[in-house]
């Protein structure tokens, strides 16, 4: 009978033991849970507002792209008229070099010399007209 009290009395030791431990381990995972849950408390919020901020800057990023995307096709044009226009140009002046060389060329003929000298005359034969009509002002 001693044996078995031996054991009642070990078995009482180590459920002690076990009662001990199992409090400790229930303490230590209500502290864990709680601190789990008031981290999220407390991160969730500054997480949301984190994505939000996030989205919103993602947001401004796509319409940054969208206008630099804009301004691209209108750089694209503005390039393509540019070369257009320049061909149009290079096209003018050769079409019409051959007059403007025409042109150069009567101008080359005028004598100068002569048409001031008729100037001159002119000017000699209207001045006494101007004078004889300046009489009846």
């Amino acid at each position: 009978m001693e044996e078995k009290n031996e054991l009642l009395e070990k078995i009482v030791k180590n459920s002690a033991k076990q009662l001990a431990y199992t409090r400790v381990s229930t303490l230590s995972m209500l502290v864990l849970t709680s601190s789990i849950i008031i981290c999220l408390v407390l991160l969730v919020p500054k997480v949301i507002v984190t994505i939000d901020g996030i989205n919103d800057t993602i947001t401004d990023i796509s319409e940054t792209i969208t206008l630099a995307d804009t301004t691209l096709e209108s750089v694209t044009e503005m390039s393509t008229s540019i070369s257009t226009m320049g061909t149009n140009m290079d096209t003018f002046i050769t079409d019409n070099s051959e007059t403007v060389t025409a042109v150069m060329t009567k101008l080359e003929e005028i004598d100068f010399e002569g048409l001031n000298d008729a100037i001159e005359d002119l000017g000699d034969v209207v001045e006494p007209l101007a004078n004889f009509f300046g009489i009846f002002n």
